[in-house]
This record gives structure tokens, C-alpha cells and sequence, in this order.
């Protein structure tokens, strides 16, 4: 009987497998510290705040359409100020590390929505 149940349910456990791996997991946090170690680099590398903010702005709205706005506000914009706020602290990348960073943030602006 336990077989039959298990023969019965294995497609509807694949096709939800399937959609799961069509949608990226996102963690809030992660995402947060990555991007703020990214956006506080270029900051850091002489990239203007517009462009930082935009770039912020356009994250901002990409997180709220993945996990909601409670999720993007409790857990993505933390993690972001914090990751800015250290990067920022640091002394002054060398010329070498700021051309890293500017590739990455450039990377980061294109994905913008």
C-alpha cells in the first residue's frame, strides 16, 4: 500500500521539484552582504552616490519582488547597510582591487530591473 502512495505522489513531488529549481533561492541576508560589500567598494573606489543609489534602489525593488517587502526590510536592507557601512570604514582599496570592484559594481548595476 505504502509502494502505491509513493508511485502516486512521485509526480507531483517531480513537477514541484522542477518549479523549485526554475526560482533561485535567494537568502535575504546573503544577498544583503554581498551587494553592500560591492556597492561600499565602488563608493569607496570613487563611483558617485547617485550611481550607488540607484544601483540600491533597483536592488531594493528586485528583492521585494523575490521575498516581499517584510523580508527585503527585516533581513536584505540590514545586511546591506552593514556590509556599506564596513567596506566604507576600511582604508582605500589599491588601484588594482578598485578595478575588481568596478567590474563587479557595473556587473550589479546591469542586473537592474
Amino acid at each position: 500500500m505504502r509502494m502505491r502512495a509513493a508511485l502516486c505522489l512521485a509526480p507531483l513531488l517531480w513537477s514541484a521539484a522542477a518549479t523549485a529549481q526554475d526560482r533561485p533561492l535567494v537568502i535575504p541576508q546573503a544577498e544583503g552582504e554581498r551587494h553592500g560589500k560591492i556597492l561600499g567598494r565602488a563608493l569607496a573606489c570613487g563611483v558617485p552616490r547617485e550611481r550607488v543609489d540607484a544601483t540600491i534602489a533597483a536592488g531594493r525593488t528586485r528583492m521585494q519582488a523575490a521575498l516581499g517587502r517584510a523580508l527585503t526590510d527585516e533581513r536584505y536592507v540590514p545586511s546591506l547597510d552593514d556590509a556599506m557601512r564596513l567596506e566604507t570604514s576600511l582604508p582605500p582599496p589599491s588601484p588594482t582591487a578598485c578595478e575588481k570592484s568596478l567590474a563587479a559594481f557595473e556587473r550589479l548595476e546591469k542586473t537592474a530591473p
